[in-house]
């Protein structure tokens, strides 16, 4: 595949922010945008953001750029999901969505970090693009735990078809859990269809600990997971064999503690 090839399928990407209260997200709207992407969704908890991420992106005249509000139900999940459906409701229309980027306000991304993710769905069994991140507090590069192993909402590429191999989109269970809806997708993605995930090493730049503590973050995490896992085995008994693919798969995720 080409360079312009490449430049063209960016395209093809519409990346979802969930931010409020983050004047940080003028900056990385406009850099997803001179990306070349083809949609921008800012998913904004418009109860306490009282009109702040409108005012920011006021000045920004592109018809790429969507703001969408939610005023009542807010969670990661939910955001999520509300950009996703808008995604599906612009294809309806003119657009040509094909992948769907979810990040973090946080996560720095270079327009070459872009490129490389979505050159991976050139392989069509690929539904799920992650990358490693470089973690820093303070200035200074710190290790993320366990639950980076694997591709996260912080920043990853999903082909827009698995949501529905996976019954729609992100379970909201997992806002009641502690989070971690990004592990239980891709959980979903490799028990229920043939699509894979790819995980690259691009080392994006992450800013980390500025609105809690990166630590206890990642402790909740594995908690989270660790109840994603139990419910997941409670659906089949032991010994079937649905029971033992869903096994297989989270032993091949290495999501539990050894």
């Amino acid at each position: 595949m080409g360079q312009e090839d490449l430049m063209s399928i960016l395209r093809k990407v519409a990346v979802i922010i969930r931010s409020y209260n983050n004047r940080h997200v003028e900056k990385v709207v406009k850099n997803y945008l001179d990306m070349g992407l083809g949609l921008v969704l800012v998913v904004v908890n418009s109860t306490h953001d009282k009109g702040s991420t409108r005012g920011w992106l006021a000045d920004i005249n592109d018809p790429r750029l969507m703001i969408l509000d939610i005023f009542e139900g807010y969670s990661w999940t939910s955001a999520l999901n509300r950009g996703v459906m808008a995604i599906h409701m612009a294809n309806l229309r003119d657009q040509k969505i094909d992948f769907v980027m979810n990040a973090s306000v946080e996560a720095l991304f270079t327009k070459d970090q872009a490129l490389s993710m979505v050159h991976e769905f050139a392989d069509d069994s690929v539904g799920v693009v992650g990358t490693s991140f470089d973690a820093r507090q303070d200035g200074n590069s710190i290790s993320t735990g366990r639950s980076y192993r694997h591709p996260r909402n912080t920043g990853m590429m999903i082909r827009l078809s698995t949501f529905g191999v996976v019954l729609g989109c992100f379970d909201g269970y997992c806002d009641n859990v502690g989070g971690m809806e990004d592990i239980d997708f891709i959980l979903a993605m490799l028990a229920l269809s043939p699509y894979r995930v790819k995980m690259l090493n691009l080392r994006v730049k992450l800013i980390v600990g500025v609105n809690y503590n990166q630590s206890q973050k990642e402790e909740r995490e594995q908690a989270a997971m660790d109840k994603i896992i139990a419910r997941w085995r409670s659906l089949f008994l032991p010994d079937t064999v649905e029971r033992k693919q869903i096994d297989g798969v989270i032993a091949s995720m290495e999501l539990e503690v050894q």
